[in-house]
């Protein structure tokens, strides 16, 4: 009972701990689990309006466009290149959010058959056409297409191939079903564009207006008087104006935030000793040439291209080539010559003949066989149906059950070489007869060949060419780096910086502005490093130099511009211009009203200039001989009778009087239906516009961009 009572009376403190310990148990759990919940904070790339967009997915989709690219083109991605695919991807993602958002309210959507159409119906998606062109033709090829979706779709197919072909298959599978939801966000795109296209209905009264527009011109002399002859003190701006304009233009001073910024950028370029040493190097490539046949190894350890085994007609050689075969002879030697910048070519001649250029081409790629004699027999057994009377593309069509006919189009030695094929074999396809049916065995794929056409013979080239382009030495890199070093040592405060450019032969960028996402600094390029050291230092601190592209960089951050709108003390003095010029515009004009003239030469003497003349200008001309964007010069002179002058008037950057000289109409009659049309379809394309960068779905939802923080 005692110990009942102790356990009574402290009930409350036993509950306050229990409680404790529940609590700690939940903070620890929550803290283990926020850690995770503040991560995926940090890893949203983009929020719009709620909805985020993370690390991990963007960088998939980034590495999709990436693979893509790499397979398509057979390079690497440059610095820049990656930029512009994130970029690509960050509007297709937050483009993808709006669009859904829009189309569940307004109820679009791409239903399953539009699919279907859309990959292989009768309206195949033009960017599916694109990649599916005969070569030569540039025609949409279908059987292409179809033969290709029957391997993306069937991977029991897959075993036919290597293990490397099965890979790269996997690998252009995915592009395939990146590019099917791709073709669905722009079928929702299309409709929506429609909807807002038909939401902007022209009317009568703006088909005629629209017709009167352009179907008046005329021809006008005129005298002006520019705004700068006139000196500044002759008018008065004062404080308030200037505030007033400010208030009434604010929001075109709307600014994103930004970092101010002074850089020296210093070009990378080859010394003297550099251009000395590299010619001397391929004046040796030269003497190597005229030595020997056995070009291959010559070309593929000095040039900036491989050596291409293949004859090639005179269209698909480059200036210098093209140059050089007019009136060589095999054997010859050319080089090392430029054609501008850094640039050198060693040219040889090692081949010239009479033969097609082109020819038309049916290839079937066969199963692997792991017995050689079994692969011959199958070769013989469909050459035994070619030769029995069927043609070699329905033969084709019958063992892919009409998903494909063979068809390789229109191939030059080139495009072949191009595709992976070698030498030897494109030399078997362009000496073979027409019609002639063989079997090749290459090194990863087993061919079955037909040439059905040939184009006629025309003079073709080979060559081997060495292209160097001639570059910074590391000893030239190390001293333009030193020079700069040395510099920023002496010059380590953020004023000396700026004010010592000059004298040390570097040129200073003062007070450049850089934002977010700018994709570089100026022209310069893999730049993105700069602006992202610019938004993570400090006022006063200076970045590492950094090797940009061919530039060398450095700057030193000065300031900082908040988002939101650009203050009047930093926008005064472009507000102060306008109103001066304005000023100086009403003072020009009342001085010509109060002189009473009645000539145009009069007027022309009074603003001390001579008359000028100009034809054929309509009320939307948008920029006038001579004169420029002056949209009160178009309204003028439509408004002024023939023959008559005008009353003073003030444009943009000069005061003017003009004198109609001859007006005239297209004698078109107005075409209502035709007018609203051609209206219809300006506000179509405006739509375009509008959803080509989410201009429009974009202005009623916030977004908040976190990018700088990764890249």
């Amino acid at each position: 009972m005692a110990t009942l009572e102790k356990i009574r009376n402290r009930a409350g403190l036993l509950v306050g701990a229990v409680g404790l310990a529940l609590l700690a148990f939940i903070i620890g759990d929550f803290l283990k689990s926020g850690s995770t919940f503040f991560q995926q904070g940090k890893d949203k790339i983009v929020v719009v309006d709620g909805q985020s967009v993370g690390y991990q997915d963007f960088m998939k989709r980034v590495d999709e466009m990436s693979s893509a690219y790499k397979n398509n083109s057979g390079r690497t991605l440059s610095e820049d290149l990656q930029d512009q695919i994130r970029e690509a991807v960050y509007n297709e993602m937050i483009g993808k959010i709006l669009l859904d958002n829009a189309s569940k309210r307004t109820g679009l959507t791409v239903g399953a058959e539009e699919l279907t159409d859309m990959i292989m119906g009768k309206n195949v998606s033009p960017m599916i056409q694109q990649y599916f062109r005969n070569p030569q033709t540039g025609v949409f090829d279908r059987n292409a297409l179809m033969q290709f979706i029957q391997i993306m779709e069937s991977e029991d197919l897959w075993l036919n191939y290597s293990e490397a072909d099965q890979q790269q298959i996997a690998a252009q599978k995915l592009q395939w079903d990146g590019m099917k939801k791709t073709i669905v966000e722009q079928k929702k795109t299309d409709k929506f564009t429609a909807f807002l296209a038909s939401a902007v209905a022209s009317n009568v009264i703006d088909a005629k207006a629209a017709f009167e527009e352009n179907d008046a011109n005329v021809d006008f002399s005129y005298a002006a008087k520019p705004y700068t002859s006139v000196p500044d003190e002759a008018v008065t701006v004062s404080d308030d104006e200037i505030k007033s304009l400010y208030n009434k233009r604010k929001e075109a001073f709307k600014q994103e935030e930004a970092r101010l910024i002074d850089y020296i950028s210093v070009a990378i370029t080859p010394s003297d000793k550099d251009i000395r040493e590299a010619l001397a190097r391929l004046d040796d490539v030269r003497s190597e040439f005229e030595k020997t046949d056995e070009v291959a190894d010559i070309v593929n350890d000095n040039s900036d291209i491989k050596y291409m085994d293949v004859y090639r007609s005179t269209n698909a050689l480059n200036e210098s080539e093209r140059a050089f075969a007019d009136n060589a002879e095999i054997g010859d030697v050319k080089g090392p010559a430029s054609e501008g910048g850094n640039l050198y070519f060693v040219h040889k001649l090692t081949g010239k003949k009479e033969a097609s250029d082109s020819v038309k081409l049916h290839l079937l790629v066969l199963p692997n066989f792991t017995d050689d004699a079994k692969l011959a027999t199958y070769a013989d057994s469909l050459k035994g149906i070619v030769a029995g009377g069927k043609s070699f593309s329905d033969m084709v069509s019958e063992l892919t059950k009409g998903q494909g006919n063979g068809d390789a189009g229109w191939q030059t030695e080139l495009s072949l070489l191009q595709n992976g094929l070698d030498a030897k074999f494109i030399d078997m396809i362009f000496k073979s007869n027409t019609g002639e049916v063989f079997f090749h065995k290459a090194a990863v794929r087993n061919y079955l060949v037909q040439v059905s056409e040939k184009t006629k013979p025309v003079t073709k080239y080979k060559f081997a060419t060495v292209q160097y382009q001639i570059t910074a030495s590391p000893e030239t890199m190390n001293k333009l780096y030193n020079d700069l070093s040395a510099y920023i040592t002496t010059n380590n405060n953020p004023e000396a910086f700026r004010n010592s450019g000059e004298k040390a032969g570097y040129a200073v960028q003062k007070e450049t502005p850089v934002y977010a996402n700018q994709p570089r600094l100026a022209s310069i390029e893999s730049s993105r490093p700069i602006i992202r050291w610019a938004f993570n230092g400090k006022k006063g601190s200076f970045s590492e130099i950094m090797q940009c592209g061919d530039y060398y960089v450095v700057g030193v951050v000065t300031g900082k511009l908040k988002e939101g709108y650009r203050p009047l003390k930093d926008v005064s003095d472009i507000l102060k211009r306008e109103l001066l010029d304005k000023k100086k515009g009403e003072k020009i004009v009342k001085d010509l009203e109060a002189k009473n003239l009645t000539s145009l030469y009069g007027y022309a003497r009074e603003m001390n200039t001579e008359p000028q003349e100009v034809k054929f200008v309509t009320f939307s001309t948008q920029r006038i001989s001579g004169i420029g964007a002056e949209p009160a010069v178009n309204v003028a002179a439509l408004a002024t009778e023939k023959g008559k002058i005008s009353k003073p008037f003030a444009g943009r950057t000069a005061a003017y009087v003009l004198q109609v000289t001859d007006r005239r109409s297209s004698g078109q009659p107005f075409d209502e239906k035709m007018q609203m049309q051609r209206l219809n379809m300006q506000s179509a394309y405006r739509a375009m516009s509008f959803m080509r960068d989410n201009a429009l779905l974009k202005e009623t939802v916030k977004i908040k961009d976190n990018r700088i923080r990764f890249f």
